[in-house]
């Protein structure tokens, strides 16, 4: 093709580019063009230089769109659902625990009252012998000691007539011996679990003599 211009398209009369097969007006091929090299459009792309990096271009599809909100909702309710499982699961375990260190703690508390009720029963037991030799209670000021232990002031004791120390009381106090008329009779007494600032006995044993 001449590369000079002025040169018109003999279908519209247009005037023709250098180095171009059509005409820019009515796309006629020019006489005498030179073909384009066959596969040029190829070689001229692998020339160009890539990263060859994914395409990230979006493109909208209606149904694709519909699909990927679908599976959003689904994952957020089952996060809502698996969250209010867990509470669920934490608050139920948090009860049983509360109900199991409630029933515990009855349970300690009847274990103790019934130690504490043996215990007596056994003092009980031990002053009816002591009194069966001396034909009286000890007093208060010998006390539940001269159970275990012979006095210097008794040379007729037959003792022990208990066998142990349970002065103390299970929660922790001594339990309250009182004799009264010179030993004729006595209450042996426990605070309990509130202990001695409650201001009032919890279990008591006595003699069946009536206190004055």
């Amino acid at each position: 093709m001449s590369e000079r211009t002025g040169e018109r398209c003999r279908q519209c009369g247009a005037a023709l580019l250098p180095r171009r097969r059509f005409c820019v007006a009515c796309l006629a091929l020019v006489p005498g063009a030179a073909p384009a090299p066959e596969n040029q459009l190829a070689e001229v792309t692998r020339q160009i230089a890539s990263t060859r990096r994914p395409d990230k271009t979006l493109v909208f599809v209606p149904e694709l769109r519909e699909a990927r909100l679908k599976r959003e909702r689904h994952n957020r309710r089952a996060f809502i659902a698996a969250i209010v499982s867990c509470v669920i699961l934490a608050i139920a375990a948090f009860t049983v625990w509360r109900v199991r260190e409630h029933r515990q703690a009855i349970a300690a508390k009847q274990r103790r009252e019934l130690i504490a009720r043996r215990e007596l029963d056994l003092y009980a037991k031990a002053l009816e012998i002591f009194r069966a030799d001396f034909g009286r209670y000890p007093t208060t000021k010998e006390g539940l000691a001269v159970l275990a232990r012979q006095p210097s002031t008794l040379a007729a004791w037959r003792g022990p007539y208990i066998e142990g120390d349970y002065s103390v009381d299970p929660w922790g106090s001594e339990y309250v011996y009182q004799a009264f008329n010179e030993g004729a009779g006595y209450v042996l007494s426990s605070y309990g679990p509130e202990g001695e600032a409650a201001g009032r006995f919890f279990l008591q044993v006595h003699s069946g003599s009536s206190p004055p």
